[in-house]
């Protein structure tokens, strides 16, 4: 297998990046109104977004978010969002190197603990987190519209 590299999303990369979210969530991202804010997201010093290569192709995304917090000993936590893997590229380790990243990166930042969540039917992603020692905590989501 060739190495997988992680690095911050850049701007040519992102169609290919949200192209792989897409794919794996029968999605259809409006990519016009992304450009239009990317520039807004990208410049936000606590919102972050990887992207895993493997031969220079992105095969791998993620999203996170540095939240502060403002009780107990206010530390601020981290939350992951989009974990995507190109379907043609799965199984590879892929996703686990991207949650390690995360994580190192995560205890760089001094944080006191690192979120996400799974959907509950996907079951593959609960016992890849559950194996790089995520609790399985109860959450709840409310969509708006």
């Amino acid at each position: 297998m060739n190495e997988i590299i992680i690095e911050k999303l850049t701007n040519k990369d992102l169609e290919e990046a949200v192209k792989i979210y897409d794919d794996n969530h029968d999605t259809k991202t409006n990519f016009e109104k992304l450009l239009n804010n990317y520039e807004k997201i990208e410049n936000n010093p606590d919102y972050h977004h990887i992207v895993a290569k493997i031969d220079n192709k992105v095969v791998g995304i993620t999203s996170l978010i540095i939240n502060h917090d403002i009780v107990e000993d206010l530390k601020p936590f981290l939350t992951i969002w989009n974990v995507s893997v190109h379907k043609a590229y799965r199984r590879q380790k892929i996703a686990t190197t991207l949650l390690e990243y995360v994580y190192d990166y995560a205890k760089s930042k001094d944080c006191a603990f690192v979120a996400l969540l799974a959907e509950k039917d996907n079951e593959a992603a609960q016992k890849l987190y559950e194996s790089l020692e995520f609790n399985k905590e109860v959450g709840y989501v409310k969509f708006i519209n």
